[in-house]
C-alpha cells in the first residue's frame, strides 16, 4: 500500500495527541500562529526564501536523522512517494499560505525540494570516533557521548562555521540553532530503566540533573561565538544576548519531551516534529518565551510519568 507510512503515522500522531490532553491545544495553537506567521513572511520578497530554506533545512534534517530509512526502503511499497508525502503534509501549514502571496513561487520550489530530499538515503557511517570523548564526558551523559559520535560530521561543522563567522550578522546564531535541533536529537532514545534508576534519584532530582548538565554544555558550546558576535554585530545586541537563554529553554524542552513520554528502550522519532515546530517558533523573536513555557510545562509532566519508574 501507497499509504502505509502515513497510516502509521497517523497512529502515532493521534497517540501522541492522546497523552498530551489539553496540551494539544498549545500545539495547535503555536501550529496556528506559525502559518499566520509565515504568511506575513511571504509577502517580503527576500524572507519569503528563508521561510522555504527553514522548512527544506528542517526536512533534510528529519530525512538524516530518522531511523526507519531501511524498513521504509525495503519494506513498503513506493517509499519515496511515501517519504515526500510525509514531508508535504509536514510543511503545508506553512507552505500554503504563500499561496496567497505574491511570492507563490515559493510553494513548487519547496516540492521540487522535497521531492529530492526521499532520494537522500545516505547515513555517515557510526564509526568510533573520538574514542577518548568519555575522558571528557562522564558516562552519566549517555545522550551526548553517543549524540557526538553518531553525528560527528554535522555536530563539528555547524560548530566551527559558526566560530569561523561569528563576526557576521544572524548567520552565526542560524548555525548554532541548527545545532541546537541536532542536540536535540540525542534525546530521541528511551534509555534501559536500570540505568534510569541509577542513582536512586527522585523524579524532580532526577529532572534537574539532566537539565543542569544540558545548561552547562550549551554554555560552555556557545558563549564564545555568540560573544564575538554581540562584539561585532551590536544592531542585534538584544537578540543575541536572548539566545543562549532560549537554546537552553529548547534542551530543556527537549529533555523534558523525551522524558514525558519515556518508555524503556524505545525509540521516540515522532518527537522530533513537535520539536521542529517549537524550534521553528524559537526562531522568531516575538515568540522567544514559548520554548521557556512548554520546557516548564513538560517538566511537570516528565516528573509526573517518572514517578511510574522510579517509584517516587
Amino acid at each position: 500500500m501507497t499509504k502505509t507510512l502515513l497510516y502509521i503515522r497517523t497512529r502515532q500522531i493521534k497517540r501522541e495527541a492522546d497523552s498530551l490532553g489539553l496540551y494539544l491545544v498549545i500545539f495547535i495553537a503555536i501550529a496556528i500562529i506559525l502559518s499566520f506567521v509565515s504568511y506575513i513572511q511571504y509577502q517580503n520578497n527576500q524572507k519569503a526564501w528563508y521561510v522555504v530554506g527553514v522548512l527544506s533545512i528542517i526536512c533534510f534534517a528529519i530525512q538524516y536523522n530518522r531511523k526507519d530509512k531501511q524498513f521504509i526502503y525495503k519494506q513498503l511499497d513506493k517509499p519515496h512517494f511515501q517519504i515526500f508525502l510525509e514531508y508535504i503534509i509536514l510543511t503545508l501549514p506553512f507552505s500554503i499560505t504563500c499561496l496567497f502571496t505574491k511570492n507563490w513561487l515559493c510553494l513548487p520550489v519547496l516540492v521540487s525540494v522535497l521531492t529530492c530530499i526521499p532520494y537522500l538515503k545516505f547515513q555517515f557511517k557510526h564509526t568510533a570516533v573520538f574514542k577518548h570523548l568519555s575522558t571528557l564526558l562522564p558516562a552519566s551523559n549517555f545522550e551526548w557521548l553517543s549524540g557526538i559520535r553518531k553525528q560527528f560530521i554535522p555536530f563539528i561543522s555547524l560548530y566551527l562555521l559558526a566560530l569561523a563567522f561569528c563576526w557576521v550578522r544572524i548567520l552565526p546564531l542560524f548555525l548554532l540553532w541548527l545545532l541546537t535541533i541536532i542536540i536535540s536529537s540525542f534525546f530521541l532514545e528511551n534509555e534501559p530503566v536500570h540505568i534510569l534508576r541509577e542513582g536512586n534519584k527522585t523524579a524532580k532530582k532526577f529532572l534537574w540533573g539532566k537539565m543542569k548538565i544540558n545548561i552547562k554544555y550549551i554554555l560552555i558550546l556557545y558563549l564564545l561565538p555568540v560573544i564575538i558576535n554581540a562584539i561585532f554585530v551590536r544592531e542585534f545586541l538584544i537578540i543575541t544576548l536572548l539566545f543562549i537563554p532560549v537554546q537552553i529553554a529548547l534542551v530543556c524542552f527537549a529533555v523534558n519531551l523525551k522524558y514525558c513520554t519515556y518508555k524503556p528502550q524505545t525509540n521516540q522519532f515522532g518527537n522530533n516534529v513537535a520539536f521542529s515546530i517549537v524550534a521553528m517558533l524559537a526562531a522568531m523573536p516575538y515568540f522567544l518565551p514559548i520554548p521557556v513555557i512548554l520546557a516548564i510545562i513538560y517538566f511537570y509532566k516528565a516528573e509526573s510519568n517518572l514517578k511510574i519508574y522510579l517509584h517516587d
